[in-house]
């Protein structure tokens, strides 16, 4: 129910913030200092929870991208990015963390980072409920304040570091970014984290695609955690179906584009397991996806030599 509630509410910040740049996908990445964790942007093992929104807001240019992860039963993290360009739709470029901007106001900086770790279920839906509460006039920068106001004593703020985006087109934005996020709340000494492999994937979509779909639906299909991941070269993936379906599970690298087809056609319902042995591909992060008739589910694999 509350992995229902977090999508529920994910659309309808799509919605506040609809433009005709929507993208959902996945952020990944590592992070340690004075916490450590890895962040997937993937709710119960099952549900993609990163959304991406390209806005023109006239003389600027604004990209944002939010995600959650949950660490535990009850503890999430949540990850935002806000980048500001003169350019509409976004083009592949590099960000300067902070980048430009007043040193007295952080708010103003055309690269905007935010990681806030160890969240509890009722923070996180208050932190979104924030946002499907405002009116459809909100911009990124309303929405950056808005998190400064309420929630400015859990968030780590990107100190410095770069963001590139390496592909930007009609289908498909993805990058990659590292950073030193300090804590702006006074510490001594201060609370640092460092993220050194950051990585984005998104693909275009409307908010109709983003629907939810019934989990009682008798072709619910459970993708479960690869195994071993990082892996070299081979890995193990598992899933399963409540019925006998047609089914496609591939491999995309971060781009977008398929890399295999590991199988295509009707299998009975039931657990079942595929190998990818990627010997003669390139290390790298790539993306494991399971299509059936009424649903996509994927995760990320680590491919290290």
């Amino acid at each position: 129910m509350f992995k229902i509630k977090i999508i529920y509410i994910l659309l309808a910040f799509s919605n506040l913030l609809a433009q005709d740049k929507i993208y959902n996908g996945e952020v990944t990445f590592n992070y340690n200092g004075t916490t450590d964790g890895y962040f997937s942007s993937i709710i119960n093992d099952s549900i993609s929870s990163s959304l991406a929104f390209n806005q023109d807001n006239g003389d600027s240019s604004s990209f944002l991208f939010a995600s959650i992860t949950q660490q535990g039963n009850n503890e999430f993290d949540l990850f935002l990015a806000v980048l500001t360009d003169t350019i509409f739709p976004m083009q592949p470029r590099s960000w300067e963390i902070p980048g430009d901007g007043d040193e007295e106001n952080p708010l103003s900086f055309e690269t905007v980072l935010v990681l806030m770790p160890g969240l509890d279920s009722s923070f996180v839906l208050s932190f979104l409920e924030s946002f499907s509460d405002t009116s459809s006039s909100e911009t990124s920068e309303d929405l950056i304040t808005e998190i400064f106001t309420n929630f400015s004593d859990d968030l780590y703020l990107g100190l410095q570091g770069s963001l590139q985006v390496d592909i930007s087109n009609d289908s498909t934005i993805s990058g990659s970014f590292n950073s030193i996020l300090i804590k702006p709340a006074f510490h001594i000494p201060p609370h640092l984290i460092s993220v050194d492999d950051g990585q984005f994937l998104f693909n275009n979509a409307t908010v109709s695609t983003l629907n939810m779909k019934d989990t009682s639906s008798p072709d619910q299909i459970k993708l479960f955690n690869t195994y071993p991941n990082p892996f070299n070269p081979v890995v193990n993936i598992q899933f399963s179906t409540a019925i006998n379906s047609p089914i496609s599970l591939k491999i995309y690298d971060l781009s977008g584009r398929e890399v295999v087809t590991l199988f295509k056609g009707f299998i009975n319902k039931g657990s079942h397991q595929f190998k990818w042995d990627a010997t003669k591909y390139s290390s790298g992060i790539y993306i494991t996806s399971i299509k059936t008739k009424n649903s996509i589910q994927s995760k990320k694999i680590i491919f290290t030599k």
